[in-house]
């Protein structure tokens, strides 16, 4: 029984040490194994492209990464392709620990690479390098294909595009070439030089990062500059060792784009053999005037430290550490400048050149669900949120509600039955009531509404410095607001105007009040949904459906008070027709009216609608009070 298991040991450590598979096809897309089988291997594997742009003879490296654990990179065969799917280009002699690399010409010259022996249980990450020589004029693109060995089994690989790099005479035209200012704080985060340029006045500097997962985040950067632009990352206010990246123009205007660590005295690239080490999906433009950047970054480079066989780091990051981890809280900055990176003493330390430094800190981990703006909604706008949600939600929807279906059943003045000294019924005569009428509730209203707008008003002015918003979101947020707010400023005014019912100018009075008031209520809904989605207090996206809710039973009921008003329409017009109406024409004979239609079931009608709206306004309140960011 020992024997036994000795022998198998034997056999197991020889299979461990030593496997060799025999490829065919080597120049077509896929290769084979006799005796293996083929799967795609997208999750288990990738092609690392260290350039996402290439020249002519340039040297691009890569490496064939291990993406999650298993039984590591054994045999593979490795090529470059064209858009016909023709082998392209050929790889370096360069050595990987103890892999024997071997070459295969093609037909047309180029070089396959491939290993068919490994002595090792398997390889975490293969780094190669690929030249880009003997390509055709017209090739725009090449793709990366690796067929790779790892439990008996083939999996297919293939690489993100790498694409020709684009000269100063080409720049694209699209909507890349400039970033949007309007969407700033919205769907995008910003940083602008100087702090007030919009779309209209240029910008001598503007970056935008959008969120696109919890590992990375997407930067463009376009700048009025000739030598350098870029963005710099510290732990702190102060400038000096930073990462900062670089976008750099070469002689000829080539774009390359650099992550770098800036110490107090010298700048040094993150990566000596890397220089993107980081960084993904670079692309950069320049003309005379702008240089465009763009580039993907890893939030924290914690969770993908690649490694070799034996564990040790082989990602040849030799500042590695120095990488501002943008999950926590940091200072951005901007770089810019006319002069070249590279003097004849070396290269220059670029934050030499940046006049200004962001003094808000930035933390990217609130930005990575749903919605995303740089800071959780300021006390301030809390303010301003809820004093405008109690004002136009709950008191001017029932203010308004009141004064224009309850006229006739809590009217102001009410007929009084005229009798003599002994006690016989001479007349009927209009009297002012004592208790409360529609107009005693809606005249107060009014004026509270008013009175709460304005303190609203002046909250948000206060938390953003007396300044006015800029962006369209907000700037239609901004003006339909203060529409509402001289609305509501000259609702209570014109209320106290109010001339002597049943004449002629009460009649122009009414009509102009009326409007005013529409006004008012019309646009200070849809400025409170806009509000739910500024930039310092973007609520749960729930809480617009909740809104929107109200509003469809805010029109239903309004809907049976405007049938009901319309059916009796005809005898309210007869009454005020009738000439025994008006007491400055006839003061001895009124008219006694018995019963008002709806004053059974309307009170209780808008009973239920003023619950239903007061709940509404309180979840709301709730929703501003505890709401702190994403």
């Amino acid at each position: 029984m020992r024997y036994l298991l000795s022998i198998a040991l034997i056999v197991l450590s020889i299979e461990n040490i030593y496997s060799q598979v025999a490829f065919d096809s080597f120049c077509l897309t896929e290769a084979t194994v006799s005796g293996l089988t083929s799967i795609d291997g997208s999750d288990e594997f990738e092609i690392d492209l260290y350039e996402s742009k290439f020249l002519p003879d340039d040297t691009i490296l890569l490496a064939i990464k291990q993406k999650r654990p298993n039984n590591g990179i054994g045999e593979f065969v490795i090529r470059a392709f064209d858009n016909e799917y023709h082998v392209v280009g050929r790889f370096d002699d360069r050595q990987t620990g103890n892999l024997a690399l071997k070459h295969n010409s093609c037909t047309n010259g180029a070089s396959v690479i491939y290993v068919d022996k490994v002595e090792s249980r398997g390889y975490r990450e293969i780094p190669l390098a690929w030249q880009a020589t003997g390509l055709s004029s017209n090739l725009d693109e090449i793709v990366f294909r690796a067929d790779i060995v790892s439990n008996q089994q083939i999996y297919r690989v293939k690489s993100a595009p790498l694409k020709r790099r684009s000269g100063p005479e080409f720049i694209p035209y699209s909507e890349d070439q400039s970033v949007n200012i309007d969407y700033c704080g919205e769907s995008q985060g910003c940083l602008i030089v100087p702090q007030n340029c919009n779309n209209q006045a240029k910008c001598d500097y503007a970056l935008s990062w959008q969120v696109l997962d919890e590992q990375t985040a997407k930067f463009h950067i376009v700048a009025r500059a000739s030598g350098f632009v870029g963005v710099g990352f510290s732990n702190d206010e102060k400038r000096g060792d930073d990462q900062v990246i670089l976008c750099t123009k070469d002689a000829q205007g080539y774009v390359y784009v650099r992550n770098m660590f800036v110490s107090v005295q010298t700048p040094q690239y993150i990566s000596s053999d890397r220089p993107s080490y980081g960084l993904r999906d670079t692309d950069g433009y320049a003309n005379a005037s702008h240089i465009i950047c763009k580039f993907i970054r890893t939030l924290s480079l914690d969770a993908d430290t690649p490694v070799d066989n034996s564990g040790k780091n082989r990602d040849g990051a030799n500042n590695r550490n120095k990488i501002v981890n943008l999950k926590e809280p940091h200072y951005m900055y901007p770089v810019y400048a006319d002069q070249d990176l590279v003097t004849s003493k070396g290269m220059r330390i670029p934050v030499q050149d940046i006049p200004i430094v962001n003094n808000h800190p930035i933390n990217f981990e609130r930005r990575i669900y749903p919605k995303s703006h740089p800071r959780a909604g300021s006390f301030l706008a809390k303010i301003h949120a809820i004093l405008n949600i109690i004002a136009w939600i709950l008191l001017a929807s029932a203010g308004v509600m009141v004064s224009r279906y309850f006229d006739t059943i809590w009217p102001e003045y009410e007929r009084r039955v005229v009798v003599d000294g002994n006690g016989v019924v001479t007349g009927e005569k209009l009297q002012r009531r004592r208790r409360f009428s529609f107009l005693s509730v809606f005249q107060p209203t009014m004026i509270t509404v008013a009175i709460l707008t304005w303190v609203a008003f002046f909250a948000i002015l206060f938390e953003l410095d007396w300044q006015w918003t800029h962006g369209t979101h907000h700037m239609w947020h901004s003006i339909l607001g203060v529409i509402v707010l001289v609305c509501a400023f000259l609702a209570p005014i014109f209320g106290i105007l109010r001339p002597t019912p049943r004449t002629k100018r009460y009649c122009c009075w009414y009509w102009i009040h009326w409007l005013i008031v529409a006004l008012a209520q019309c646009l200070a809904v849809p400025v409170i949904f806009l509000g739910m989605d500024n930039r310092r207090l973007d609520l749960w996206t729930w809480c617009s459906w909740l809104l929107f809710g109200w509003c469809i039973f805010h029109f239903i009921v309004q809907l049976i008070f405007e049938i009901h008003a319309c059916c009796h329409a005809r005898q309210d017009y007869e009454r005020f027709e009738d000439p025994d109406y008006y007491p400055e024409k006839n003061h001895d004979h009124r008219i006694r009216r018995e019963r008002v239609p709806g004053e059974s079931w309307k009170p209780a009608l808008l009973g239920i609608y003023m619950l239903v709206t007061l709940i509404v306004v309180i979840i709301l309140i709730l929703a501003v009070i505890f709401y702190d960011g994403y």
